[in-house]
């Protein structure tokens, strides 16, 4: 996985804590609005969609099963959601993963 470079978030006061206590030698840019060249739009609409599906969860019982819910959710995200940027094709389908479309219909994912 590895430390990242920088952390973009909006000016929220509550995101400098976190940030200097997990990333200490991190860049945070603080965007002052979605109008500059550097936006969190892309991690906003991530985070708006997990709080979405985690709502029905009702809570994890334990710090694995966060982590294994969390790490579902991440790969539904990144290969099983179609992609309007990949004409709504999956990442999967689009690096050659053949599978049954009723499979994917078993996902309570989909959104």
């Amino acid at each position: 996985m590895g430390n990242p470079s920088s952390i973009v978030s909006d000016r929220y006061s509550a995101y400098n804590v976190p940030t200097k206590c997990f990333f200490p030698e991190v860049k945070h840019i603080r965007v002052a609005s979605f109008k500059d060249d550097i936006s969190n739009n892309m991690i906003e609409s991530f985070n708006n969609r997990f709080k979405a599906w985690y709502k029905t969860k009702r809570g994890f019982r334990s710090f694995e099963s966060a982590n294994s819910t969390i790490s579902v959710f991440v790969f539904f995200f990144n290969f099983v959601r179609s992609h309007m940027g990949l004409t709504n094709f999956t990442p999967a389908q689009v690096a050659g993963c053949v599978y049954n479309p009723d499979v994917k219909s078993l996902f309570s994912l989909a959104s």
